[in-house]
């Protein structure tokens, strides 16, 4: 009887902590609100080119925002820090037809 309840107790501590570590898991990998909403996202990716249409915006995992804007026959692709506003980067080409 000993040994029986040596092991039921072993058995719940060891599902406390699979169960635990899921959470920790879950916790981890969930998804973070960006800080910078989209509005003041589009908004600081328009200073950097006034005049400028947005083509898309776009919020990664990586915790950024990507803004597509198209001025004249130029495409610009602005990546912002979603938790900052701060630029990250900011590249020009030739805008396609869409």
């Amino acid at each position: 009887m000993n040994i029986t309840k040596k092991l039921l107790i072993a058995g719940a501590g060891a599902g406390i902590l699979l169960a635990g570590g899921g959470v920790a898991y879950a916790a981890v990998a969930a998804p973070v609100a960006p800080k910078v909403t989209v509005e003041q996202a589009i908004d600081i990716a328009k200073k950097q080119v006034p005049g400028a249409w947005v083509r898309g915006v776009d919020h990664d995992d990586d915790g950024t925002w990507e803004v597509e804007l198209v001025k004249g026959g130029t495409e610009h692709d602005i990546t912002l820090d979603a938790a900052t506003g701060k630029v990250r980067s900011n590249k020009s080409g030739t805008a396609d037809d869409d």
